[in-house]
C-alpha cells in the first residue's frame, strides 16, 4: 500500500494535535522520534512529500540535544566511496540551504556554511592513498601538499611527526619529534556550519511551513503494533504528572533518536536484529582562544591531525574549536545511563586536548579557563551511519551517525524520504537496495551502503571528525 497523505496545516505544540478535523485524534501518516538536525530534516522531507507528520522530542525545542554540541564540519575524507559521494552531495544542500528550506519565515536568521578548506595531515600512508582514490572516484576536488607547502600556507602549524597519539601520562607524549610529516591532503570546499542548533531550528520552521506538527518535552515509552504484530501502528508517550499517557497513531515511525536510538530500538524489540549495532558514547569538544597575533577565524583552516588524535577548526570570536578523533590511547566512554550523562567539561580531557593543540600550534598558550561542551552520540559498529528500514514493517531508522554525519543531515533526510516512499509503494529494499540519484549532483547513491545488515567496513578509522 502507499503511504501518501494530504498536506494539511501544521503547528508547533507541547502536545500532539490534530490538524484535520476529518482525521481521528492524534492520527498521522508518520511519526519521527527526535527533533535534532536529522529529525527536523526528515520531518521536513516527509512533509514536503505530502505526508502528515508529527515529530516528538524529549527536549524543549529543536536541535537542543547532541545537535547543539556538533562541530558541524563539512568534509569529504571518508573511507568509502559511498561515504564521500554522500558528503559531496550533502555539501550542495548547505551551499543552497536558504533556498532548500522553501520558506522565508526564519525569525532568527538562517544558518550558513563558512568556507575554510581542510588539510588532513599525511600521517597514515595507506589511509592517505585510500582518501585519494575515493575522492578521485567521487569527483571531489583535492590537492596533495608537501610539508613545505603546508607550512607556507599555514605558518602557525608545525609538521613535526610526534609518532602517533599518546596521553600526557605516557613518556612518548613528551618525546622529541621523530621526523617530519611528509605533507597533507587539501580539500578546498570544506568548511563548517556557523550555528548547528540554528540549522535544526531552520529545518523545524521549514517543516512546520509544510504542515508538520512537533511535540516537545515528550518521551516515547512504548511502540504500538498493528493487530498482525508485524508492523508498527504508533507510539505511546510517557505520562506527565497527573496527565495520562498520550498515544499517537501512524503506520510509519522513524527512529532518529541520536544517542537514545539504541534505547528506542530496544523498545521496538529490535536490539539484536541488525548486523550493525549502535550505542551511546560520551564525547567532549573544547573552545580556546587563538594565539596572539593570529586571526584564526579569518585565516585558519580545518586541521585533521591523526598524529595527535584530534581535529580543530576556526570558531566565532577568533577561537579554536577542538575535537577528538577518539584515538585508542584515550579510551571510549560508553554511556549506560543517558539520564545521568555528565555534561561538564572535565579537567583531564581538557588539559590533554589543549596540550595536543600546543604541540601542533607552537604559539598556542594553554588557557586556564575550561570552555566547551560534553554530550553523547550514537556510535555504530563501524562508525558509519544506518539509513534503512527494519525487520518491523513501517519502522525506519536514521541512526549510528557516530558524531560525523551532521554534514549529511539534509541529503540523508532526502534519502530517508525516498526510501520510506519506495517501501510504502512495495519496493523490497532488503532484496534490491534503493539507488537514489543526488538532487543536485545527480550522483547515484547506493542506500545499501548504509544498510543495517551491511558487511562491517574493515577500512573504517573508527574515529570521528566533526
Amino acid at each position: 500500500m502507499g503511504w501518501g497523505g494530504a498536506n494539511n496545516t501544521g503547528a508547533v505544540t507541547s502536545e500532539p494535535l490534530t490538524t484535520d478535523p476529518g482525521v481521528a485524534e492524534n492520527s498521522f501518516d508518520a511519526i519521527v522520534i527526535g527533533a535534532g538536525i536529522f529529525g527536523c530534516g526528515i520531518t521536513f522531507e516527509l512533509a514536503r512529500r505530502g505526508l502528515r507528520v508529527c515529530a516528538v522530542d524529549m527536549n524543549a525545542g529543536p536541535g537542543m540535544g547532541s545537535t547543539s554540541s556538533s562541530g558541524a564540519i563539512i568534509r569529504f575524507s571518508y573511507s568509502t566511496v559511498d561515504g564521500v559521494r554522500l558528503a559531496w552531495e550533502g555539501n550542495q544542500y548547505w551551499e543552497r540551504f536558504a533556498e532548500y528550506l522553501e520558506t522565508d519565515e526564519h525569525r532568527h536568521g538562517v544558518a550558513h556554511k563558512v568556507l575554510t578548506g581542510q588539510i588532513m595531515l599525511r600521517t597514515h600512508e595507506d589511509l592517505h592513498q585510500l582518501y585519494v582514490r575515493n575522492l578521485t572516484e567521487a569527483g571531489v576536488p583535492f590537492a596533495e601538499l608537501t610539508s613545505a607547502e603546508v607550512v607556507a600556507q599555514h605558518p602557525y602549524l608545525t609538521v613535526a611527526d610526534f609518532g602517533g597519539p599518546a596521553s600526557p601520562d605516557d613518556e612518548r607524549f613528551w618525546a622529541e619529534p621523530s621526523g617530519v610529516i611528509p605533507g597533507a591532503l587539501f580539500m578546498p570546499d570544506c568548511g563548517y556550519i556557523n550555528d548547528p542548533q540554528l540549522a535544526a531550528q531552520n529545518l523545524h520552521t521549514a517543516a512546520v511551513a509544510k504542515g508538520a506538527a512537533f511535540c516537545f518535552g515528550a518521551r516515547v515509552d512504548e511502540l504500538l503494533l498493528a493487530d498482525d504484530g508485524a508492523s508498527v501502528a504508533g507510539v505511546r508517550l510517557r505520562a506527565k504528572g497527573e496527565k495520562p499517557a498520550t498515544t499517537i497513531h501512524a503506520p510509519i515511525v522513524v527512529n532518529v533518536g541520536g544517542p537514545w536510538s539504541s534505547a528506542v530500538n530496544k523498545i521496538a524489540g529490535l536490539e539484536n536484529s541488525m548486523t550493525i549495532q549502535t550505542r551511546p558514547m560520551r564525547h567532549e569538544a573544547h573552545l580556546a582562544p587563538a594565539p596572539d597575533g593570529l586571526d584564526f577565524e579569518a585565516d585558519g583552516t580545518i586541521v585533521g591531525d591523526l598524529d595527535q588524535g584530534m581535529y580543530f577548526r576556526p570558531a566565532t570570536g577568533n577561537n579554536i574549536f577542538v575535537g577528538s578523533t577518539d584515538p585508542e590511547c584515550d579510551g571510549h566512554e560508553w554511556v549506560e545511563d543517558m539520564d545521568n550523562l555528565n555534561r561538564e567539561v572535565t579537567e583531564p580531557i581538557w588539559s590533554r586536548q589543549m596540550m595536543r593543540v600546543a604541540k601542533r600550534v607552537p604559539g598556542f598558550g594553554v588557557p586556564h579557563t575550561r570552555q566547551g561542551l560534553a554530550e553523547a552520540y550514537d556510535v555504530s559498529t563501524d562508525w558509519g551511519p544506518i539509513y534503512d528500514r527494519t525487520d518491523l514493517d513501517g519502522f525506519f531508522v536514521a541512526i549510528g551517525t557516530s558524531g560525523n554525519q551532521f554534514k549529511n543531515a539534509c541529503v540523508a533526510s532526502h534519502l530517508m524520504g525516498e526510501l520510506i516512499t519506495a517501501v510504502g509503494n512495495g519496493h523490497d529494499h532488503d532484496a534490491d537496495p534503493l539507488l537514489v540519484h543526488g538532487r543536485f549532483t545527480g550522483t547515484p547513491i547506493d542506500m545499501g551502503a548504509f544498510s543495517r545488515n551491511r558487511v562491517v567496513n574493515a577500512d573504517s578509522t573508527n574515529s570521528v571528525m566533526g
